[in-house]
């Protein structure tokens, strides 16, 4: 893998490109959203406390909804599970949405970004690296942003374990943090040159993109405040001090002169997860 081209890049090539991958990041969204909710879903149907796993509450039919989802919920009712004594299963319902439908399919995603037949088309990198930066934003917007609260997925685990969130919080952080690591050494390593395909234009998107889609929109969840102080200081940091942080550090990484060749190194030499 050669530097990047730096040489003139038309501008209907560039909006093109840019039209095509915002595009392809709602579909992507979209994707990785449904995979979270309905592995809740399916999740208490296969252990009993769910009638149809696609009985969703999929909300009211606006504009942001259609677009961002963000009136979609798994619609299952966790208070019967209490009720019933079954802690645990609520427990492993509540945190099957950023383990089954989010970090596994992300290491599947990173094998198949391996293959050649991925690797010979931007176009086809492109879908897979997308898919995978949603699966990990998801992952990342419910440990660390929301972990600490009294509500949502990550204190409904909490209290399905008879335990506090903050008792939690290191044994899901962790692989958490582990994973994040993958994301920005390996799967970045392993795609970001490629789908710009030398362009340094199309290189500044990705990485702008990349950035503003784990940090601004993913981390940015608890801005408001909704799930108390804690979510709202890290939504807070993850939005306004990691975003361009993370931005300045993968053009540092993938952008700079020698760059491209490094990464190419990286890439080779790793054979493994």
């Amino acid at each position: 893998m050669s530097e990047h081209n730096n040489g003139p890049c038309s501008t209907f090539d560039l909006a093109i490109f840019g039209i095509a991958t915002s595009g392809l990041i709602i579909v992507a969204h979209a994707i990785a959203y449904m995979a979270h909710e309905y592995s809740h879903s399916f999740l208490a149907w296969a252990s009993g406390w769910m009638v149809d796993p696609l009985a969703l509450d999929y909300g009211h039919p606006t504009l942001y909804n259609i677009l961002f989802l963000g009136d979609v919920g798994d619609n299952v009712q966790y208070d019967p599970i209490f009720l019933s004594g079954n802690g645990p299963v609520a427990s492993a319902i509540a945190l099957a949405g950023i383990v089954i439908g989010n970090a596994v399919p992300y290491f599947i995603l990173f094998l198949i970004s391996k293959t050649r037949w991925i690797l010979a088309s931007p176009i086809r990198l492109s879908i897979v690296f997308w898919l995978a930066l949603m699966c990990v934003g998801n992952v990342w917007g419910y440990v660390p942003i929301r972990a600490l609260t009294t509500h949502a997925d990550i204190a409904i685990s909490a209290r399905g374990l008879g335990v506090s969130p903050w008792v939690q919080f290191p044994f899901l952080f962790i692989p958490a943090l582990y994973i994040f690591h993958h994301f920005f050494t390996r799967m970045c390593d392993q795609c970001l040159l490629g789908m710009a395909g030398g362009s340094a234009p199309k290189l500044a998107l990705v990485v702008a993109l990349t950035a503003y889609w784990f940090f601004a929109f993913y981390g940015g969840d608890g801005t408001s405040g909704d799930y108390g102080i804690v979510s709202q200081l890290l939504a807070i940091t993850s939005k306004y001090f990691l975003f361009p942080l993370c931005s300045m550090w993968l053009w540092a990484r993938y952008g700079t002169p020698g760059s491209s060749d490094q990464s190419a190194a990286l890439c080779n030499a790793r054979g493994h997860i």
